[in-house]
Order: C-alpha cells, then structure tokens, then sequence
C-alpha cells in the first residue's frame, strides 16, 4: 500500500510541474530525485522527495538558467518567502530571512537543481537536520515542506540552532537559500499562484 508521504510527494511534483508550465515553461521534475545518479562510484548520492530541473550534473552549472527561473516564479517564490517569516518571527534568524526571491541569485551557485523540496511527517530531529542539509546543498531553493505545525516547529528550531552556532563562531550551516512551510501553506499557496495565472489568462 503507498504511504500518505508518498502520495504526497506525487502531488507535489505535479503540482509543481503543473505551476511551470502555467509559466510556459517545460521543467523537468522528479520524485524521487537521485542527486548524483551515475556519477562517481562510492560518492554519497541524496534521494530528495522531489527535485525541480534543469537538473546539473557533473561540472555542469546552470546560474543564470537558475536566476532567470527564479525571476519567472517570482510571485510563488515570495509568497513562500512570507509564509516563511511569518512562521520565523519569533526566532532570531526570521530577521535575516530576505523579502525577494532574487537573493537567492547570489548563493548556492553550483546548485544541482532549481529547487530540492524535502517532506517531513514523522522523522527524527536528525533526519530533519538532514533534510535541511540535503535541501539548501543541492538546490537553488531548499524548500522544506513539514506535514504538521509541530513538525514546522522543529525545524524552525534547527535553523535557529545553526544561526546561535554562527552567532558564537562555531562550525554551522549555510541556510540562506532555505523556505520552511507546513503542508497546509504550500497547498495553499501554490494553489493561490494558480488561481491568480487562471484569473490574468481570462482578463
């Protein structure tokens, strides 16, 4: 029987898949996405839930492929940004959070995809760690979806365990190019993106 984290997952990458070509783009996304499929034997390769292309591998960079993707969604990137301060604003890393999705265009420039999304429902703080890690490395955009407002919260903490760390001078994590929305404000707003195209293609 598939699990709900998986059909969630599906539903994703074809709502996502869906947003671009409302955008008349033809993006390549995938669910499962192997980061480095094919590529050196023995090398750690990531599964990330879903992926958003064009996808780079070996020395392949695609920056102003990603920055011009990043203009052309600038409307959902930023109303994910928001949610995203609005879930942060009692932690002190919500005030670095950026208002504008061109931000992005400066970090992460040998991304491996436009956007890595990685879904929570039930794993341990570790694995979320992990998620975060995985997220902010290989995508232009780290979204992280959390299933639930708890899930969300423990997140939430991990960013600001890496922004006390930084505060301090000790070893960190970059997090810059990171969103963390709970599965109820992703479906809402990439409904909302949608919604919004619909109604400017009629007028």
């Amino acid at each position: 029987m598939v699990s709900q984290t998986r059909l969630y997952e599906k539903k994703v990458e074809a709502s996502l898949r869906e947003h671009f070509e409302n955008l008349g783009e033809k993006i390549e996304v995938k669910s499962p996405w192997v980061a480095f499929k094919g590529e050196a034997a023995g090398k750690y390769s990531p599964r990330v839930d879903v992926g958003v292309g064009p996808f780079a591998r070996g020395t392949a960079r695609h920056i102003q492929e990603y920055n011009r993707l990043t203009e052309v969604s600038r409307e959902f990137l930023n109303k994910l940004l928001h949610l995203f301060r609005e879930n942060s604003k009692n932690f002190s890393f919500g005030a670095e959070i950026p208002a504008d999705c061109k931000r992005f265009n400066n970090i992460n420039e040998n991304a491996r995809c436009l956007m890595a999304v990685e879904i929570e429902k039930s794993g341990t703080r570790k694995h979320r760690l992990g998620d975060i890690v995985n997220a902010c490395s290989l995508g232009r955009v780290g979204l992280i979806i959390a299933w639930d407002k708890p899930t969300r919260k423990s997140f939430l903490k991990i960013v600001e365990y890496f922004a006390f760390l930084k505060g301090v001078d000790k070893p960190t994590y970059e997090t810059k190019n990171l969103i963390v929305v709970s599965k109820r404000q992703f479906d809402a707003c990439i409904k909302a993106t949608g919604d919004n195209h619909g109604r400017r293609k009629q007028n």
